[in-house]
């Protein structure tokens, strides 16, 4: 991924779609000046994933804008931190790799959209106090919560619903599937430590992976 386009996005650039699988670059917001480069379509959704891209304005005018706070320059030396994806692709999780060498548009969009409504269920159990006794591995390393809930019982309706489609998806998975997708997706590990994990070759955990975000998008409706 070039990283000196990922710099200038997060200096107020733009990416747009200007062609059926590749975005165009451009310093500023402005797109009648010169387009700085392109990024792939993979590289966009493994972007987006990492809630590091949102849509400008509407989703289907293809133009995207950097999700972080933009850059302080105050000076030569001001550079922008780099997004913390490398660029090799030895160095990737398993996740970005599939994502990135899927060559089907519509597959590498429903992938994305299905694995950021399972980490949003798996949030909204962390918030609501489920994760102790749902018992799950990657939960156990779950972000802190900053609010207390006044009523120790009480579940709002999101967590309820999160927890039921967890549930039943680690019911149509099975523990041995629904854990590789923890470690997957929650947990973003890379093809190397998921392969040893489960006693696999990595291309057989490559292609293990690819059919379980399969029935991850057929779970989610992405």
């Amino acid at each position: 991924m070039n990283r000196r386009l990922i710099r200038a996005l997060q200096r107020g650039g733009v990416a747009a779609r200007t062609q059926e699988d590749t975005w165009s670059v451009w310093r500023s917001q402005d797109r009648r000046g010169r387009i700085i480069g392109t990024l792939s379509g993979a590289d966009v959704e493994v972007l987006r994933l990492r809630s590091a891209l949102k849509p400008f304005g509407a989703e289907a005018h293809g133009v995207l804008i950097w999700a972080g706070c933009p850059t302080e320059t105050t000076g030569k030396a001001a550079v922008a931190p780099d997004l913390a994806i490398p660029s090799s692709p030895h160095a990737r999780s398993l996740l970005e790799a599939l994502i990135a060498n899927c060559a089907s548009q519509a597959l590498r969009s429903g992938i994305r959209k299905a694995c950021q409504s399972f980490l949003a269920d798996l949030e909204a159990i962390d918030r609501s106090g489920n994760s102790k006794t749902m018992n799950w591995d990657a939960l156990a390393q779950s972000r802190s919560i900053k609010s207390q809930r006044k009523d120790p019982g009480y579940r709002p309706p999101q967590a309820r619903g999160a927890k039921a489609r967890i549930e039943a998806l680690r019911s149509t998975l099975g523990d041995d599937d629904f854990g590789f997708l923890m470690k997957l997706v929650a947990r973003e590990a890379s093809r190397a430590s998921i392969a040893k994990y489960f006693g696999l070759r990595p291309v057989l955990a490559e292609q293990r992976g690819m059919a379980i975000l399969g029935r991850l998008v057929t779970a989610y409706g992405a």
